[in-house]
């Protein structure tokens, strides 16, 4: 049986250089015959070759056979053109097909690991970062958290002018002095805006935007998001939000003791949002400033409640902007009810402001 076409390969004498010189090869019955084009032919039994797969990825057939004067002939093949004589031969090419495809097996399930570590290593980064957030909260001195706080008020200040004299203004800092402890640093700040919310940024600054008020039926009612957001700060929800989001750079920079860059994310961001396990968080703590401060729990309540009603009943667009970054959700509506109720029958001492007059200051 002979090929139909010789097949080109690259012949390497025993002893030869290691360039090897250009042939042809074809299967001749049981006995394959080279052609040098530079030597005369040579013929070889089938039965004393050898193949193996050679280069990268198994991309070349070494096949080799003893020399007379000791070594090794070699031919090498590409691939690509070994097809016609392994279709005659191919008991020759058995074993390196063997090892060839457990190798082409290693390759695949190489190359798949290596496309899999950018994604392991996000995954490893994510699962870290609130490790990592954790660290760089707990190493802010108080100083630079009040300094992330005022660059997170003079971004306040550039969206809306800010209220400081006047009923209303008068009655939030009632409040806040009510809800205060001993030795706080609270400041509470009033903006002209018509969306009804409120926020807690680090350093103890918490915004009301006089909308919340237009909204609110009582003193209580505010004290008891005034509670919340307090809480919020308390419990440095604000600033760990704030950390997490300025991303690993930043937070490595801060672990690192650069505070700069994290202050100026701060300034950036807009109101943050929180889990619905840091919202119950500051709901428990809130409740608990309010018995304190003896001011009525259920005012907290009742504004959630009159939120809830609003979200119910508003179209897109137009639902209280304190629902996009408190969910008031029904679970949470649920558990702050049975919560005031058990708080409930603790002394209370009604706030001594003048509502009517607070929102008829802001008309």
């Amino acid at each position: 049986m002979s090929q139909a076409a010789p097949i080109p390969a690259r012949f390497y004498p025993a002893g030869g250089d290691a360039h090897g010189h250009p042939a042809l090869v074809e299967l001749v019955g049981d006995v394959l015959q080279v052609l040098p084009a530079d030597s005369p032919p040579r013929q070889v039994p089938l039965t004393g070759l050898q193949a193996a797969t050679r280069g990268f990825n198994h991309s070349q057939w070494a096949i080799a056979w003893p020399a007379e004067s000791g070594g090794q002939h070699m031919l090498l093949i590409d691939e690509a053109a070994v097809g016609p004589l392994r279709a005659v031969a191919p008991a020759l090419f058995a074993g390196g097909e063997g090892v060839r495809r457990r190798s082409s097996r290693r390759f695949l399930v190489g190359i798949t690991l290596l496309a899999l570590v950018p994604l392991l290593v996000v995954v490893a980064l994510l699962a870290s970062l609130d490790h990592l957030t954790d660290r760089v909260v707990a190493r802010i001195p108080p100083s630079v958290e009040r300094q992330i706080g005022a660059a997170v008020l003079a971004r306040t200040r550039l969206e809306g002018r800010l209220i400081d004299q006047g009923p209303a203004f008068e009655a939030v800092q009632a409040i806040g002095r009510r809800l205060a402890r001993p030795g706080e640093t609270l400041e509470f700040h009033l903006t002209e805006r018509p969306e009804i919310n409120a926020f807690a940024a680090p350093g103890g600054v918490v915004v009301v935007n006089s909308g919340l008020l237009k909204r609110a039926a009582s003193a209580e009612e505010v004290a008891g998001v005034l509670a919340h957001e307090i809480a919020h700060v308390e419990l440095r929800h604000s600033l760990r939000q704030i950390v997490r989001s300025a991303g690993l750079r930043v937070i490595f920079g801060a672990l690192a003791g650069d505070y700069d860059a994290l202050g100026g994310w701060a300034a950036q961001l807009g109101e943050l949002k929180f889990s619905r396990d840091a919202e119950r968080e500051a709901d428990r703590r809130g409740l608990e400033r309010l018995a304190e401060a003896r001011v009525d729990p259920a005012g907290m309540l009742r504004f959630f409640e009159t939120l809830e009603k609003a979200e119910a009943a508003g179209k897109a667009g137009q639902l209280p902007a304190l629902l996009s970054t408190h969910p008031a959700t029904q679970e949470r509506i649920i558990w702050l009810r049975e919560a005031t109720t058990t708080a409930g029958g603790g002394p209370v001492e009604p706030l001594a402001i003048d509502w009517r007059a607070v929102a008829g200051s802001l008309r």
